[in-house]
């Protein structure tokens, strides 16, 4: 999988998260990830794509390189049920996890795709690591990372941030020494509940 760049145009890259259920005794599904990754090979080898599941350094979290239109994947994952897939989108990038290069891919890809009359929210889901920037207070969680980055894109691109009801989505996930950045209309991304 390339990293520190814009993904291939001939390869794309889902992400794809797991559900984990619990009750009162722990978990209600065992292995979540083993079941998430039967239902994707299931989908994609019904619709007939090559892929290809990578598992990241989360149990919860895979990315699947294909060859396929994201959008026909999501569509096929939507009609299909599931008990294990919680959410799928598809990745515009994979960068290596310092702040700094996050906040620059981010940057560029909201300048790309999104127009001045839109809007956007930002999405982060990181682990227990912290994000150091320079020059920048100690960003140790989702929530200042995410505010971070909605407020230069606010400053440089002169875009709207609205958490309720956005065109865009921003979407920062981390895979362990990597993190997939998303830019997306929410119609392109799979949500079960």
């Amino acid at each position: 999988m390339k990293s520190n760049e814009q993904l291939e145009k001939d390869v794309v890259v889902l992400l794809v998260k797991f559900k984990e259920e619990m009750d009162e005794n722990g978990p209600k599904m065992m292995k979540p990830e083993i079941l998430g990754m039967e239902e994707i090979e299931k989908t994609f080898n019904h619709i007939g794509i090559w892929f290809y599941i990578m598992q990241s350094e989360y149990f919860d979290t895979v990315t699947v390189e294909m060859d396929s239109d994201p959008a026909k994947a999501i569509e096929e994952l939507r009609k299909t049920p599931t008990v294990a897939i919680k959410r799928a989108i598809p990745l515009d990038s994979i960068v290596s996890s310092p702040p700094e290069l996050i906040i620059n891919t981010i940057q560029k890809l909201v300048q790309a795709k999104v127009a001045k009359n839109e809007s956007f929210t930002v999405k982060c889901e990181l682990r227990d690591n912290g994000y150091t920037l320079r020059d920048m207070e100690n960003l140790n969680s989702a929530d200042l990372l995410s505010s971070q980055v909605a407020s230069i894109l606010c400053r440089e691109l002169d875009l709207e941030h609205d958490d309720r009801d956005s065109d865009w989505i921003v979407q920062i996930e981390e895979l362990g020494d990597t993190t997939g950045i998303a830019v997306c209309r929410w119609e392109d991304v799979l949500i079960k509940d």
